[in-house]
């Protein structure tokens, strides 16, 4: 074999390697923008705690600490209807996602209130999302508190 063709076969290799990083970072994209939108709905629906609504963001088997995050939201959410509180409803924020696999992925985040008057109050949640098809769901939802000690 001759020097220009092994050049070749390199740019050739060089190449296609460049178009599936290409492919593989926008079907990450894609997937990024899944995961917080289901995140996003979940916020969005812990506030009306509709378990049936709630159900169809989860995997069939999954394993989810939502009980206990809602107990806690409901104090949350009282002292926000109070007149005048100048607090914020509870809602997830992501810190970061990370993928284990194309199909599997940890969201790092946190149940956070806001106020005007008061420190932020954080809940450092761990989501496990799974990949069923073209959908994101959450396999599994901690909260990585002990909800005991929080006001």
């Amino acid at each position: 074999m001759r020097f220009q063709d092994i050049a070749v076969d390199m740019k050739a290799i060089v190449w296609v390697s460049l178009v599936f990083t290409a492919l593989a970072g926008a079907d990450e994209a894609a997937d990024r923008s899944a995961i917080e939108r289901v995140i996003r709905v979940l916020s969005d629906r812990q506030i009306v705690s509709s378990k049936k609504q709630v159900s169809t963001l989860f995997t069939l088997d999954a394993d989810s600490d939502l009980d206990r995050l809602t107990e806690l939201n409901a104090r949350w959410l009282q002292l926000s209807s109070e007149p005048w509180s100048e607090m914020t409803t509870p809602r997830f924020a992501i810190h970061s996602i990370r993928f284990v696999t194309p199909d599997v992925a940890l969201v790092n985040a946190a149940n956070a209130q806001y106020g005007s008057t008061i420190p932020v109050r954080r809940i450092p949640v761990l989501f496990v999302m799974k990949k069923e098809g073209t959908d994101w769901r959450i396999a599994s939802l901690r909260v990585l508190v002990d909800l005991a000690n929080l006001p």
